[in-house]
């Protein structure tokens, strides 16, 4: 009879605990307390709920990461858009300083939670697309230079003073970067367009999905110019975009036109279908800089129908390790 030595080549151990999970995935042991054979798995990734924010809106901004992040803007109904920025430290939800401008459907994904940027957008006194850029450096929102091209419903990326911003309603294919100071004209994207999920930094940025009408077009930006990428899985606007050009999440978003759970990952080369969220939305934040595929964060959103904010968030943890007792049957 073959034996686990003899295929595997070692010898099964025997301990009185568990060892952690993430450093002994596929090793297989006896522990010896519980009388059961055991093995460390990796499994995929997973939602997990966190605390409420204090003001549900829909089309707000977002920086930071999972542990240290930034919420801003956004509407409360159809007909208030507004300045609220909430700080988030892993735990809790806490106001602070409002943004100067109030404003919807922004450039999101911009900087971290003490340095971050609210690019262009919407207002409605009167309704109408802005330039507006206001940076934040940990207590207070500044006025700066404002991009060339006014727009909402745009992707951006970066840090406050390596920034991109791409893409846009109405289905824009202007691309800009900023250096701290002022914006740039750059390479366009090769499809213009708006409400896509967006991540990355100033010289390495992934767009995806969005509405020119909706699609799962995906472009890559290599600090020079956009190229076409692998597509997405589904077609969706309005998603939340979080991480890297190698490790990235697509969150939530609208489905033509069911708002969607759906959560897909991005590897460098391909997308993935995951783990789908708790709460279906769109609008729903993601992740800044310091933000991973690995570990992000949906936060609020809308909810159709009804037309409900939402103040939910959950947290992405990829992958999950865990300890399985071993069956016979």
């Amino acid at each position: 009879m073959a034996t686990y030595k003899g295929i595997q080549g070692y010898s099964v151990q025997k301990l009185s605990d568990d060892p952690t999970a993430s450093e002994s995935v596929g090793q297989l042991f006896y522990n010896s307390t519980a009388g059961k054979f055991k093995i460390a798995i990796q499994g995929a990734g997973t939602w997990a709920s966190a605390n409420n924010c204090n003001t549900g809106r829909a089309g707000k901004g977002a920086a930071g990461s999972q542990t240290a992040n930034l919420i801003f803007g956004g509407d409360t109904d159809p007909a208030a858009y507004q300045p609220y920025t909430e700080s988030y430290d892993g735990t809790t939800w806490t106001e602070v300083n409002n943004l100067l401008t109030g404003r919807r459907n922004m450039g999101t994904g911009l900087g971290s939670q003490t340095a971050a940027l609210c690019v262009a957008g919407y207002t409605d006194s009167p309704a109408t697309q802005v330039d507006i850029v206001e940076s934040y450096n940990g207590t207070s929102w500044t006025e700066v230079n404002d991009v060339q091209t006014t727009r909402s419903s745009l992707g951006s990326a970066g840090t406050t003073t390596a920034a991109i911003c791409f893409g846009g309603s109405p289905d824009r294919a202007d691309t800009e970067t900023f250096d701290g100071t002022s914006w740039t004209s750059v390479n366009n994207m090769n499809e213009g367009r708006s409400s896509g999920a967006a991540f990355g930094i100033q010289t390495a940025a992934i767009y995806a999905g969005g509405e020119t009408p909706q699609t799962d077009d995906v472009e890559q930006w290599d600090g020079t110019s956009w190229t076409e990428v692998a597509d997405m899985n589904t077609n969706a606007q309005r998603r939340g975009g979080a991480g890297t050009v190698t490790d990235g999440l697509a969150i939530g978003g609208t489905i033509d036109p069911p708002v969607t759970v759906n959560t897909e990952a991005w590897d460098g080369t391909s997308w993935t279908e995951v783990n789908n969220l708790a709460q279906a939305g769109y609008g729903r934040s993601a992740g800044g800089t310091g933000s991973t595929g690995s570990s992000s964060i949906a936060v609020s959103g809308l909810y159709v129908p009804p037309p409900d904010r939402l103040l939910t968030t959950e947290e992405w943890t990829s992958p999950v390790y865990t300890i399985k007792t071993v069956t016979v049957s």
